[in-house]
């Protein structure tokens, strides 16, 4: 790879692409708005050249560093597509799905398995996104793996990034904010709350299509079974349960986590043509 940390670098870029994008689509405070990016993003390029630390374990935390900026990322996506005038996706996106599986699954799902143990099990899947996406850079990088955890972590920062330039160009409402909620019995468990803490927290209307969970817990399964099978055994599971809830719970129309899977998948299949995986142990 020409440059240590790939996905600094893929962030510099996603900044810079989101202010131009910014100053495309012109919301409220625009310009402010888009300098800090571009600032934001040619620090980015200015720090993937120093040189990396030289303890393996400090290189493979920095090559880690850069998706923990993302959680602050993704809210900005719907301050940025707020000054377009149309959000052309939303109701199409709707009709296929109906047309497609005669209904909304991500109605008729819940109501048909309406399971209190099921629904607990899920959205423990769902929540545990937060750890996946960062579990096999944090593997490989304690392993002293620190080249693998730069490429595996540039592959998942450019997987999001496109996830987020479409959050901005082709917002989708989630089915949380068109639809009821699920029904009441399956509302009191405890990461049924965690979960929905978490989304009313930092969910993002128009941040549905492609389902980021589902392309990053893709992506990040196939760079395991690449990189570490242990980590893709211990992650299987969870991520199968993941792709289920994101319609179970209604955070996503079924055709969000399809495209959501197709991104993550093709961005994996990508890696090992780009970057050097699989096999690089530096």
């Amino acid at each position: 790879m020409p440059f240590a940390y790939p996905a600094e670098q893929v962030l510099g870029a996603y900044l810079i692409l989101a202010g131009i994008s910014t100053l495309a689509i012109r919301p409220p405070g625009s310009g402010m708005l888009a300098g800090g990016l571009f600032i934001a993003g040619m620090a980015l390029f200015v720090v993937s050249r120093l040189p990396s630390p030289r303890r393996a374990l400090g290189a493979g935390l920095r090559a880690v560093a850069p998706l923990l900026l993302y959680p602050l990322l993704y809210p900005m996506t719907g301050t940025i597509s707020r000054g377009l005038p149309v959000w052309i996706l939303d109701g199409p996106l709707e009709r296929l799905e109906a047309a497609l599986f005669g209904g909304q699954p991500s109605m008729f799902l819940a109501d048909a398995a309406a399971w209190r143990t099921l629904s607990e099990i899920l959205h423990a899947c769902y929540f545990s996104y937060y750890f996946l996406v960062i579990g096999l850079p944090f593997a490989l990088a304690l392993q002293g793996r620190p080249g693998a955890a730069a490429r595996a972590m540039g592959v998942l920062c450019a997987c999001f990034s496109l996830c987020l330039l479409c959050y901005i160009w082709i917002p989708v409402t989630s089915p949380l904010y068109l639809y009821p909620p699920l029904p009441q019995a399956l509302r009191d468990g405890f990461f049924y709350r965690l979960t929905h803490a978490f989304a009313s927290r930092g969910g993002v209307i128009g941040g549905a299509f492609p389902s980021s969970h589902a392309a990053l817990s893709v992506c990040n399964l196939v760079l395991a079974f690449r990189l570490a099978r242990g980590v893709f055994w211990c992650t299987l599971a969870p991520t199968v349960g993941l792709l289920v809830a994101t319609v179970y719970g209604r955070y996503h129309f079924a055709l969000d986590t399809v495209a959501g899977v197709v991104v993550g998948m093709a961005f994996a299949w990508w890696a090992g043509g780009r970057i050097g995986l699989p096999g690089a142990e530096a």
